[in-house]
């Protein structure tokens, strides 16, 4: 499958989880990827998995939060071409009652998850708009559309991005940018299963989280790329505005208590 050749893709949060994956899924479809992340050696390998593939691809250190490091990333991306697909997917959470958040980490989170999908969206848009072309996609959560107790700014953070997303592809529309976000359910990402060692019990912890989960299971960072390479490319020529619940049912289907088990 070729969907992506001849173009060039920038994700950000690129080194790990969803991001990873997804910089992989497109290198495999044919897409040069710059992969934009925090400096590390993760970041590295996985541009060096993408170039595997026999794609080009680029590590380009950056910090989303610095709207002059997202610049920057830019041009370094289109060194390899113009930039037509965007997967902005930089975040963190910080985990806690509201109460003992402090100042610091509500902005902090608000810099990386708000303002940073900002930064990434808006330099895309001034690249795409005068040639008329593009798809953009940003990262919501489920916890942008629910609320669960120890995530407010993480919450906050992302409400704000979905909100966001839909003004964007409004503003873009009319020079032919795509801009949709999806919201990932309970995904095993990096960031996922430090939550789930902090945690008193760890096994607990995951399988109550499974458990609500009507697929019954947790999902997997390939199975978020795949939501956003379709986002991205051609076969969702008519979609903008839209946000993809990639969740395993999580938010659309009650299945507590004996109904969620009968069968036809």
């Amino acid at each position: 499958m070729s969907r992506f050749a001849d173009r060039v893709a920038v994700v950000t949060g690129a080194s790990s989880g969803i991001g990873r994956a997804t910089a992989l899924r497109l290198a495999q479809e044919g897409a040069d990827v710059a992969l934009v992340a925090l400096p590390g050696a993760d970041l590295d390998a996985a541009a060096q998995e993408c170039r595997a593939t026999g794609s080009a691809a680029l590590a380009v250190p950056t910090d989303v939060a610095d709207s002059r490091q997202v610049a920057g990333a830019f041009d370094r991306a289109e060194t390899l071409g113009p930039v037509s697909a965007v997967f902005s997917n930089a975040g963190i959470s910080i985990v806690g009652p509201a109460t003992t958040l402090d100042d610091d980490g509500w902005l902090h989170q608000l810099h990386v998850n708000l303002s940073g999908n900002f930064y990434v969206v808006r330099e895309a848009a001034r690249r795409m708009v005068p040639r008329d072309y593009g798809a953009i996609v940003t990262t919501g959560s489920e916890l942008g559309l629910l609320g669960q107790p120890g995530y407010v700014g993480y919450t906050a953070t992302k409400g704000g991005v979905l909100a966001m997303t839909r003004a964007f592809a409004a503003e873009l529309a009319g020079h032919g940018i795509r801009v949709n976000s999806i919201s990932p359910g309970t995904t095993e990402t990096p960031m996922l299963l430090a939550e789930f060692a902090a945690a008193p019990d760890p096994a607990r912890e995951r399988a109550e989280n499974e458990s609500t989960i009507p697929l019954g299971r947790i999902g997997q960072p390939g199975d978020i790329a795949a939501a956003v390479a379709f986002l991205l490319s051609d076969e969702a020529a008519y979609i903008t505005g839209a946000n993809l619940v990639v969740d395993g049912g999580r938010t659309s289907c009650f299945t507590i208590g004996t109904l969620g088990t009968l069968t036809p």
